[in-house]
């Protein structure tokens, strides 16, 4: 896997969710220490266990906005 993972180009955003037992955070941190592309593991605080990238589309947007570079407009 350590191979695999070297060898990944793309900008990479590695996020896990503190409640998942499906995909631990272990696991998307040996994921985003192993992509030379990737920045640090991102946590997303959530009571909904895996279901949470569904859910908190709030701490995802910003996520991802981080990732491409673009401010997200203010959700008053």
């Amino acid at each position: 896997m350590e191979a695999a993972l070297g060898r990944v180009t793309a900008r990479m955003l590695v996020a896990g969710v503190d409640s998942d037992r499906l995909y631990p955070l272990a696991q998307q941190a040996e994921i985003a220490e192993g992509v030379p592309t990737a920045d640090k593991l991102r946590v997303i605080s959530s009571p909904y266990g895996h279901d949470a990238f569904l859910i908190e589309i709030d701490q995802i947007g910003v996520l991802v906005a981080d990732l491409l570079g673009v401010q997200l407009p203010s959700r008053s």
